[in-house]
């Protein structure tokens, strides 16, 4: 009698580790983040913010964190999942100028076939996923 539990018990303890094993699989793979050090003032959204070091971290396929790899502040920000061509074997962030400010316009993260484009706000209450009107843009890549 005392075989049945003894096997019971063996296999909750087996299962319990394994969605362990899973669980910690799965927060790595959803921990999407790349950190650049960026020289120039720059906007995302509305939000003007100085040069530093920033850890970009995709929250969700609609949500991106921005923290201040300093000071520790973090701003939320929606952005646009977009398939591009190729999978992106290293970080970048694309920045476009408009009305002489650079704004953050596109967040490439390591090994994804996606972008996350920035929803930048036009007005109140309502968003636009609108790419800027001039060509001129930068790209800074993770290293």
């Amino acid at each position: 009698m005392k075989l049945i539990p003894s096997l019971v018990i063996q296999s909750l303890i087996a299962t319990l580790m394994g969605s362990g094993m899973l669980a910690e699989k799965m927060q790595a793979q959803s921990d999407i983040a790349i950190t650049a050090s960026i020289s120039f003032p720059f906007t995302v959204g509305t939000q003007r913010i100085a040069p530093g070091t920033y850890r970009f971290r995709l929250i969700s396929p609609f949500d991106l964190s921005v923290m201040n790899v300093k000071t520790g502040d973090i701003e939320m920000f929606a952005v646009r999942p977009e398939k591009q061509r190729a999978f992106e074997q290293h970080g970048r962030l694309i920045f476009r100028s408009s009305a002489g400010s650079d704004v953050l316009n596109e967040v490439h993260f390591p090994g994804a076939d996606t972008l996350s484009e920035l929803i930048q706000r036009r007005g109140v209450g309502r968003m636009e996923a609108k790419k800027s009107s001039t060509t001129d843009s930068a790209s800074v890549a993770q290293r």
